[in-house]
């Protein structure tokens, strides 16, 4: 039975070692795919990340802050950018990208501790 090798820096390597274990177990659960992609993926370095478009768990949560362009806000406002100042505290920018975060009864309900 094959078992990760996190000494191997070489993402081919840790590709064909994934091949192996898959070809050992065809039909893993979901977490442990989760793994695998993992263990491939952060081998990588930031330049080949970034080619092969790959979104991380940390990259995905700034996509999502960032549910608004600046400037197809900016349009929408009668002052324009002075406007998004106005809206902002002390000029801080990012503040307004933020979606609001609202507990509802059916959270209340699901996670008590709330």
């Amino acid at each position: 039975m094959y078992q990760l090798d996190y000494t191997l820096t070489d993402p081919q390597d840790r590709v064909d070692l994934v091949y192996k274990i898959l070809e050992e177990n065809p039909e893993p659960s979901e977490a442990y795919l989760e793994t695998l992609a993992n263990y491939m993926i952060f081998c990588l370095d930031k330049q080949e990340k970034k080619e092969r478009k790959i979104i991380t768990e940390n990259r995905k949560v700034t996509i999502d802050k960032r549910e608004t362009s600046y400037e197809g806000l900016v349009a929408q406002l009668e002052n324009g950018e002075d406007g998004i100042y106005n809206l902002t505290d002390e000029g801080n920018k990012s503040v307004i990208f933020r979606p609001k975060v609202t507990i509802t009864k059916k959270d209340l309900e699901d996670i008590p501790d709330l």
